[in-house]
């Protein structure tokens, strides 16, 4: 069981520090080679994430079928191809198509990567597991900034052995995921029938989820140009500090929000990370240090925690719906986001997109602590003018419905 997620923890490495954030390592000598400004590799960056958010699509469907682990190895598989076939274009359309390719197939395999992962781990013991393989996103963003300075400007290379090192990882996982299915059974059925997700509910929280999809992928983007420009201190050692303190922050950030059904804990890790953004922009290095702890240690929980305040509130059999739907929103964000940097970074110079990404942050910080899950005690109390049996029947329905809410805001 704990070697299943031990794998997928090292396949999260490809999908999220390989294939997506290592981009943002690589643009100063992907642009040094291939020649071109920051706003048309920030257009690539944007279709690496059209293609991860018409993936995430694609995933919702799969999940339902008995092929799901066979589904999950070829995009995993093809992930890690196109990831590969990247050191080899010969230029920057070739490289957006091959990025548009890598974004599609990782958007599949994240989804059902982690669904694989936790399926056999016992309910009290899934966010444990969740913020193992999320940590492994963050391990790959650290190994990534190891390569030494000289090697990373052969990016041609670099990408190749991501590729082969990614499928290395997906042989593994697949060997052990081999024989799953999906999970079958009323819940399946009434998932597939579940209600529209009901954006008004969650108005505040989704702009700030958008916000923080904007913010956060505009500042991985272009971080590592940032820093490439007469900066003291070696990008590196920024992505380094900034994938080691990732490791830890789903884990530190997930049992938190399950004291809270607000939006503050989403709120708070937002305001961290936008400071962090800031320090990053001031390029003065103990700032600049700083500013990569409170990045790292921040941004890998913002997706788990708004997973968490969605399962507190909808029905087990809805939430899967509610999710795709919010992880629409954050693709949102991340498809504009690159586009808004390079075109900053062109005209104002890479730390003024930083500076822009610092301000989305803020703003998805304030956004989140707007949201209240609406109290429903109050739901109650207006219902009990009627009578005191509707009072008890009321109150029985309420028991009910949070029975199975409450189990699984732990998975």
């Amino acid at each position: 069981m704990w070697i299943r997620v031990a794998s997928a923890a090292a396949c999260f490495a490809g999908i999220m520090g390989f294939s997506r954030l290592a981009y943002g390592v690589l643009v100063p000598a992907m642009r040094h080679s291939l020649g071109g400004g920051y706003a048309l590799y920030g257009a690539i960056g944007t279709a690496n994430f059209i293609g991860y958010f018409l993936g995430t699509l694609v995933a919702t469907r799969l999940a339902r079928r008995d092929d799901r682990a066979r589904s999950n190895a070829l995009a995993l598989g093809s992930m890690c191809l196109a990831m590969a076939l990247c050191g080899l274009a010969p230029g920057q359309f070739v490289l957006g198509a091959l990025r548009f390719l890598v974004g599609l197939a990782s958007g599949i395999a994240l989804a059902l990567t982690l669904s694989l992962a936790v399926e056999g781990v016992t309910p009290g013991r899934r966010g444990v597991a969740a913020a193992i393989v999320w940590g492994g996103g963050s391990l790959g963003i650290a190994l990534v900034g190891l390569v030494p300075a000289s090697l990373a400007a052969s990016w041609r290379l670099e990408w190749i052995a991501m590729g082969l090192a990614g499928l290395a990882a997906t042989a593994v996982f697949a060997f052990l995921t081999r024989g799953a299915r999906a999970g079958s059974g009323a819940a399946g059925g009434v998932a597939a029938h579940a209600p529209m997700f009901a954006w008004a509910g969650y108005l505040p929280l989704t702009l700030a989820y958008f916000c923080f999809g904007f913010g956060y992928i505009g500042l991985l983007t272009f971080l590592g140009a940032a820093f490439s420009h007469g900066r003291s201190v070696d990008p590196g050692t920024i992505w380094v500090v900034l994938g080691a303190t990732g490791v830890a922050g789903a884990a530190v950030w997930g049992p938190i929000v399950d004291r809270f059904r607000s939006g503050a804990p989403v709120a708070a890790a937002c305001a961290l990370c936008a400071a962090g953004a800031a320090l990053l922009g001031s390029g003065v290095p103990s700032a600049a240090l700083a500013g990569a702890i409170a990045v790292g240690a921040s941004f890998i929980g913002i997706p788990a925690m708004v997973g968490a305040l969605l399962q507190q509130r909808e029905a087990p059999a809805h939430y899967p719906r509610a999710f795709a739907a919010m992880t629409a929103v954050l693709g949102c964000g991340q498809i504009i986001g690159p586009l808004a940097g390079g075109l900053t970074a062109d005209r104002l110079g890479t730390p003024a997109a930083l500076f822009l990404s610092a301000a989305a942050l803020g703003l998805a910080a304030l956004l989140a602590a707007a949201y209240r899950e609406p109290a429903r005690r109050e739901r109650v109390s207006a219902a009990a003018g009627a009578s005191v049996q509707t009072m008890n029947n009321v109150n029985t329905m309420l028991s009910a419905d949070l029975g199975p809410l409450a189990s699984e805001r732990t998975c």
